[in-house]
């Protein structure tokens, strides 16, 4: 057999192009995947957050749940993974043709008071721990920074306004009068107990926004 030197040449040539074109572009289909995500993120990132809470919602909707269940329906999912599965076990033969969710709807709907209460409670006792973190966070960087007080002649926030209607209420006194700087607002909530919600513990909390605030 007639061995063709060049023609090997050609050969060996054209498989390193080959080699070196399908290296190009699983690198150009790696910067194209990692772009899409990029633009994932951003786009997910940017949207507001009731997009993604109506989003994730749909198959619950679908389901059956509403509104009025959230208490229950997020102390079911709230249970250690054992305790959740002893929790919607009972009702697994009732749902032929569904899912999951279908089986929590109708948990959900078997123990609706009870998971309710349950659910408040949990929920409280969420609310109140991230309070009492925030706060102490705030305490531990207030002491290490003595010098920083800028943050007392800023107008009150949002939060504060909200925390200093819900004392007036409980307590049944009058609101501070005249400019209410974080500061002033501050010192008064710390006057009357700051967060009343939390005081006495798990003792007469309103738990109409429990689901939407922790302040």
């Amino acid at each position: 057999m007639f061995y063709d030197r060049e023609e090997e040449r050609r050969r060996r040539e054209v498989a390193k192009a080959a080699a070196e074109t399908a290296k190009l572009e699983a690198l150009l289909a790696e910067k194209r995947r990692i772009e899409r995500a990029k633009r994932h993120q951003l786009l997910s990132s940017t949207r507001h957050e009731n997009w993604h809470a109506y989003r994730l919602a749909y198959q619950d909707l679908q389901a059956g749940f509403d509104g009025e269940m959230a208490e229950a329906r997020y102390y079911l999912r709230a249970l250690p993974a054992q305790q959740y599965v002893e929790a919607i076990l009972p009702y697994v033969d009732d749902v032929t043709n569904g899912g999951i969710v279908d089986i929590e709807f109708v948990a959900v709907c078997a123990n609706r008071d009870d998971w309710t209460k349950k659910g408040l409670d949990v929920l409280f006792e969420r609310a109140r721990t991230k309070y009492e973190a925030d706060c102490l966070s705030f305490e531990t960087w207030a002491l290490d920074n003595p010098d920083k007080k800028s943050w007392r002649n800023r107008q009150a926030t949002r939060e504060q306004w909200m925390l200093i209607r819900r004392t007036v209420d409980a307590l049944g006194i009058d609101a501070p009068t005249g400019r209410i700087s974080c500061g002033r607002a501050f010192d008064w909530l710390q006057q009357h107990g700051a967060n009343v919600r939390f005081r006495p513990p798990n003792a007469g909390h309103d738990p109409i926004d429990d689901l939407g605030t922790s302040s």
